[in-house]
C-alpha cells in the first residue's frame, strides 16, 4: 500500500485544510471520489494523537477502503510490511491528508511529491525545510515557487532562536563551557 501523490507547503493549517477540501471536491466532480459519505474510497487520513493501545501514532498515515466483507476499515502499513486495518470509528484523532505541512511529514516517504512554497519569503523558509520535503520523495518531486522564494529559502540556513541557552547558563553560580567531540 502506497500513497503516490502527496502534496507538502509550508503554510498555515488553516490553508492546509482549505487544500484538503478543494482536493476533496475536485476529486469529488470528476466522480472519482466514492459516494461512500465522510468514509470514501481511497480517502487519505493522518493520525494526529497517538494511541498506545491501538498503536497508531501521531504521523501514521493510512487509506480507507472497503475489507474482504465490504465493511469500510483504514488500512495502515507497518514498518515491517505487514498491513493493519481498524474501523475508522475506532481511529484516535485524526484528519484527512492530501496536502500536510513538511513539518508534519518527516518521517514519511512517498512517490511523488508536490512541494508548495509560499509567495513570499519568511523566516521558518530555510534550506534545512526545503531539503526535508525533497527528501520525502522516493522517485519525483515538484516545486511550485516563485524563483525568488526558492533561492532565498536554499540560502538561509535555520538558526534556533528559543532562548533556552541563555536561561540554562544565566542562572546565578552557574558558567558555560563549551567542548570539542
Amino acid at each position: 500500500m502506497e500513497a503516490r501523490n502527496q502534496v507538502y507547503t509550508r503554510e498555515t493549517q488553516k490553508q492546509i485544510g482549505e487544500l484538503n477540501r478543494l482536493a476533496e471536491q475536485i476529486l469529488s466532480e470528476a466522480q472519482l471520489l466514492g459516494s461512500e459519505g465522510q468514509w470514501y474510497r481511497g480517502r487519505p487520513i493522518m493520525i494526529t494523537r497517538n494511541d498506545y493501545n491501538l498503536r497508531l501514532f501521531n504521523g501514521d498515515v493510512g487509506l480507507a477502503f472497503p475489507d474482504a466483507d465490504g465493511e469500510m476499515r483504514v488500512f495502515f502499513a507497518t514498518a515491517d510490511g505487514q498491513i493493519r486495518k481498524f474501523p475508522p470509528s475506532r481511529l484516535p484523532v485524526h484528519e484527512t491528508v492530501f496536502a500536510m505541512t513538511i513539518h508534519k511529514s518527516q518521517g514519511s516517504e512517498f512517490g511523488t511529491v508536490l512541494m508548495i512554497l509560499p509567495a513570499d519569503d519568511a523566516p521558518l523558509l530555510t534550506r534545512e525545510l526545503i531539503y526535508t520535503g525533497l527528501t520525502r520523495a522516493r522517485d519525483q518531486v515538484e516545486i511550485w515557487s516563485p524563483e525568488t522564494v526558492l533561492r532565498a529559502a536554499i540560502a538561509k540556513r535555520a538558526s534556533r532562536t528559543s532562548g533556552l541557552r541563555d536561561a540554562l547558563w544565566l542562572e546565578p553560580g552557574y558558567q558555560q563551557m563549551t567542548m570539542s567531540l
